[in-house]
């Protein structure tokens, strides 16, 4: 069944050069997330699309496509394309030649589907954005899925829009209809960097959420310093101001991760917990969404405190713990303290496994003060708190400690 058109009935898009989007005649500003959390909660808070990095899972009658549809929700569907490597280069045209009919397949077997909102060619492929090859046949294949689809707009999204990428999409990919943004920390500083650069053609951000590993605070031993779940929804709310809200040139955004994810941490870009329970960053979005936020909010983390820690440790030490939190609507707090090591950097399988707990460092917990006892193994670990509100939210922080060896 392939692409499964039950329904053919393609649901046409349009951007005007100003970025404004309609969707089946009607204006569509999108509300979005990725990631592979539950769509009757995204929909429930307000959203309306859902983005995907790859063809994984989306088609079929169990499928995200058929899923969305069936909540009223639109796929931004990413087709994932190769990055210059080994054996693959831009530079040879078999090469290209063999992704393009590739990702041509994936077009016309969906491109019927109601649900589908547009196509990303490929994720943060570009690089330093000098490989002049690889622009070439990105416009190639927005030329190829426009002739195959001209009912749905073509992207790539991009880490980051620096200068010299700017330059290279409006010198050598003019038919792209839109470029989308993965940026984090700098989003709230993005709409008055584009102006500056000179762009002028549409764009989505199309991954947004909280301050990245790679652009924070590092302790002295190197690890990165993770905000607390409620300093990310602060400052979700200020960037989403500041760079979406107003449509002038966007057409929304899609906030990173919808659901649970290992990356720097269990908790770094999680919306949600594995059991589902959502961070205030989702009690923001919804605000942001529907104008209003929840009854009902997540907790609130006011800080974490464990001075023993700003020093290097001798294995088995005795340290102690206390979190600050409080609920708007008085539920009563209940507290996890779990300690895991610090991760280890990805595999080259694109593996990043959460390290176990150690449950013999927890020695005593006592409401929302906890006793530790550090690891025998030296190295840098963590100190994680959950502070839950019974209703299915919760709030998360965390704390790098090292141990060094005796």
């Amino acid at each position: 069944m392939g692409g499964l058109n039950l329904h053919a009935e393609a649901v046409p898009v349009k951007i005007s050069q100003e970025g404004s989007w309609q969707r089946g005649g009607k204006p569509y500003f999108i509300r979005g997330a990725g990631g592979t959390g539950s769509l009757e909660e995204l929909k429930r808070r307000g959203g309306n699309s859902i983005r995907t990095w790859s063809d994984r899972g989306v088609g079929g009658p169990d499928g995200l496509l058929e899923s969305a549809h069936k909540l009223g929700l639109s796929v931004c569907f990413g087709i994932w394309l190769e990055p210059e490597c080994n054996w693959f280069s831009y530079r040879k045209p078999e090469d290209c030649e063999k992704q393009k009919q590739r990702v041509l397949k994936t077009i016309t077997e969906h491109r019927a589907h109601p649900a589908l909102l547009c196509w990303g060619l490929g994720n943060e492929v570009e690089g330093d954005g000098g490989n002049e090859a690889f622009w070439h046949q990105l416009n190639r294949l927005a030329v190829a899925a426009k002739a195959a689809d001209p009912a749905h707009p073509c992207f790539t999204a991009v880490a980051g829009f620096s200068k010299e990428k700017i330059q290279a999409v409006n010198q050598w990919v003019p038919d792209l209809d839109f470029v989308g943004i993965n940026t984090y920390a700098a989003l709230g500083g993005l709409r008055e960097s584009l102006q500056k650069l000179g762009w002028t053609r549409p764009w989505v951000v199309t991954e947004f959420g909280a301050r990245g590993p790679w652009e924070s605070p590092r302790t002295a031993w190197g690890t990165a310093r993770e905000q607390t779940s409620t300093e990310k929804a602060v400052q979700l709310r200020d960037m989403y101001k500041r760079s979406i809200e107003d449509s002038d040139g966007c057409g929304g955004g899609y906030a990173f991760v919808w659901g649970w994810k290992q990356e720097g941490t269990g908790t770094w870009f999680s919306l949600f917990s594995r059991a589902q329970e959502s961070v205030a960053a989702v009690d923001v979005l919804e605000e942001m969404w529907t104008g209003k936020g929840p009854d009902n909010r997540a907790p609130e983390l006011i800080k974490l405190k464990c001075p023993q820690v700003n020093e290097p440790m001798n294995p088995g030490t005795h340290f102690s713990a206390e979190v600050l939190a409080h609920d708007a609507e008085s539920d009563p707090l209940t507290y996890t303290w779990i300690v895991r090591a610090e991760a280890a950097n990805r595999s080259n399988e694109g593996k990043d496994p959460e390290p176990p707990a150690q449950s013999s460092a927890i020695l005593n917990t006592t409401g929302s003060k906890a006793e530790i006892a550090a690891p025998t193994k030296p190295g840098a670990w963590r100190l994680f708190v959950e502070v839950r509100d019974g209703k299915g939210h919760l709030a998360t922080a965390n704390v790098s400690f090292l141990v060094s060896k005796p």
